[in-house]
């Protein structure tokens, strides 16, 4: 019935995006000496994070992609690390809803994730590597098998990430749990 409803599904896309920014720079979170990787994120944080996992399995990638597609690049392009955060999130909550459509346009995906591991922002360079992870489970073994030049140095490189234990140690897990099990070389 929603998609009958016309930009309702984009004005829709649109606050739950903005909900993800509502998200705060907690000191704690950086030191990784709290186990609480939650640190700083708010209950508008985290519905946004389940609405947009809601949508994308309930209404597919064919309705899904194509409004994120309009969103993300204004926010990978805004100077708030926030929006960066906030579209690599929403890229992580929708890719199993949107796996067989995300798995037919992988090229801009896998840019978008690997463009990311250069922001100056930890906690964006954390959700990369979550994304990462995300994605090696809901696009794999496409992501592995085409990708695994790319990503696997990337990741590499992220572990000598010393400034920011957080990001060194998300890295690790997703490193040692998702990609190196599913690549065949």
């Amino acid at each position: 019935m929603v998609r009958r409803l016309p930009q309702f599904i984009g004005r829709l896309f649109s606050v739950l995006m903005k909900m993800l920014l509502d998200v705060e720079d907690e000191p704690a979170w950086h030191s990784a000496e709290a186990e609480d990787e939650d640190a700083g994120e708010t209950s508008n944080y985290s519905v946004g994070q389940e609405c947009l996992d809601r949508l994308s399995i309930a209404l597919g990638g064919n309705t899904i992609v194509p409004v994120a597609s309009e969103l993300f690049p204004a926010y990978l392009a805004a100077p708030e690390w926030q929006k960066h955060h906030a579209a690599l999130i929403a890229l992580i909550q929708i890719a199993e809803g949107c796996s067989k459509v995300m798995i037919k346009n992988l090229e801009p995906v896998v840019t978008m994730v690997l463009n990311s591991f250069q922001d100056p922002h930890p906690r964006v360079r954390w959700a990369t590597i979550n994304a990462v992870g995300q994605l090696s489970t809901d696009l794999g073994p496409d992501l592995q098998v085409q990708y695994h030049g790319r990503v696997l140095p990337a990741l590499a490189s992220a572990m000598d990430d010393f400034q920011n234990p957080r990001v060194q140690a998300s890295n690790f897990v997703v490193y040692i749990d998702n990609l190196p099990l599913k690549v065949t070389f």
